[in-house]
């Protein structure tokens, strides 16, 4: 767009569809202003792109479902926030319904996961639904915040363990 003009300050924004935003890329700015004698003067502007992997998942009954945010793509470490199905952000200091690994930083990869607690698991309607959500750390002013959502569902089968006792040399 031409953008807005105001107190010698011009700011004009380029948007980049969906659709040719697949790939990091350089894109120029060029002034011209004829009472600064300038001409052409260009500025690069960088756009890094990444992408997310957060996938739907279905747990057995009894089992400690682990979630998974794989991130690809980052230009640094970026750290990821867990948002609860209540959509509340999951604290690491709530260890007792939840246990959050937030992961390591390699080769532009991050995977974070968050493993919730049976305790906390039996007091959450299902299907639910869970976000991951980061902003790049290298640009966090001008980078947008990205959620992805999965939801979460138990399976109707589980394995319920019965424990029992019996005698000795019997059929059990």
């Amino acid at each position: 767009s031409d953008g807005s003009y105001n107190s010698n300050s011009q700011t004009t924004t380029l948007t980049v569809k969906a659709a040719a935003n697949t790939a990091d890329s350089r894109y120029f700015c060029a002034i011209t202003a004829n009472e600064w004698l300038e001409t052409n003067r260009q500025t690069a502007v960088i756009l890094n792109v990444f992408t997310v992997e957060f996938d739907d998942r279905s747990v057995a009954r009894g089992a400690e479902p682990t979630l998974t945010c794989t991130v690809s793509g980052l230009s640094q470490n970026t750290p990821i926030t867990w948002i609860d199905h209540e959509n509340n952000e999951v604290s690491n200091l709530d260890t007792s319904n939840f246990v959050i690994d937030e992961g390591s930083y390699f080769l532009g990869t991050k995977v974070s996961t968050l493993t919730i607690k049976l305790s906390k698991l039996q007091a959450v309607p299902l299907p639910a639904d869970f976000k991951c959500q980061l902003r790049s750390s290298l640009y966090p002013t001008t980078s947008p915040i990205v959620v992805k959502k999965m939801t979460l569902t138990i399976l109707p089968f589980g394995v319920e363990p019965i424990n029992k006792e019996v005698e000795k040399s019997t059929d059990s």
